[in-house]
């Protein structure tokens, strides 16, 4: 019997608020993801001690062991669909993935975003299948009239690197967040306040301060391509909420 499954076997024995948190759960699985107690909580409408009191129905001691066994059921899942039933499938999971932006931490994009404002200089990298959105940012970006430099490859991107001064901005896109190919090229791990990384990986290798995890790892993991669609949309969303900030002055 696997995570949900045993979720809807105690269907019958959540309390009122419990059946809020049981109700949100099935049909947003995803969003535990990347959401906190304390997010799932505002998102259920419920209080975390109802967060708590839902895990201990099904057995778990507190909310990190529930979430970790549903990581490991998305992780797991496999569902198998027809051809007629597929579109409307992977169409649920990216809507799903979308319904979770809110999310992301607010504070940090706002932040972001106020940086990108009052910088001079700001250097956007992103390699491989990362380079789709950097370059969607920058050209988004340099059509708003902002400074904006950028490299699409490691060997690029230690040259560009090294001509970054400590009042720039430099902002980092990696889907997987990993360092093994960024530490041959460049040092990100001493990177300065002033350096972001966006990547859907919850648990990035590349430990960067400013780091915006985007919701999709889980759907990234069961796709036969990299989701770039998602971080498009963010960057899109990163876009109109920059240029609202300009109107704004």
């Amino acid at each position: 019997m696997n995570l949900m499954e045993t979720i809807h076997l105690h269907k019958n024995d959540f309390s009122k608020t419990e059946r809020k948190v049981y109700d949100y759960i099935v049909q947003n699985p995803t969003a535990i993801e990347t959401a906190t107690i304390t997010k799932i909580a505002e998102l259920c409408q419920v209080s975390t001690s109802g967060i708590l009191r839902f895990c201990q129905v099904l057995g778990y001691k507190g909310y990190k062991d529930f979430r970790f066994d549903m990581l490991h059921y998305l992780h797991q899942e496999h569902v198998e669909v027809n051809s007629e039933n597929l579109f409307d499938e992977l169409t649920s999971k990216y809507l799903s993935v979308i319904r979770q932006f809110n999310n992301i931490d607010q504070n940090k994009l706002n932040q972001l975003i106020k940086q990108i404002k009052n910088t001079k200089n700001i250097y956007v990298i992103g390699v491989h299948y990362s380079s789709l959105p950097a370059k969607h940012l920058v050209l988004g970006l340099q059509d708003l009239g902002i400074n904006t430099y950028f490299a699409y490859d490691y060997m690029q991107a230690s040259h560009l690197y090294n001509t970054i001064h400590e009042d720039d901005l430099l902002i980092y896109f990696s889907i997987e967040g990993n360092q093994n190919n960024v530490s041959r090229f460049f040092d990100l791990t001493n990177a300065s306040k002033n350096t972001y990384m966006i990547t859907l990986n919850p648990k990035p290798k590349l430990l960067i301060e400013n780091t915006l995890i985007l919701p999709g790892y889980t759907l990234s993991k069961q796709s036969i391509v990299d989701l770039q669609s998602i971080v498009v949309i963010f960057v899109e969303l990163l876009l109109n909420m920059f240029h609202n900030t300009l109107k704004e002055d």
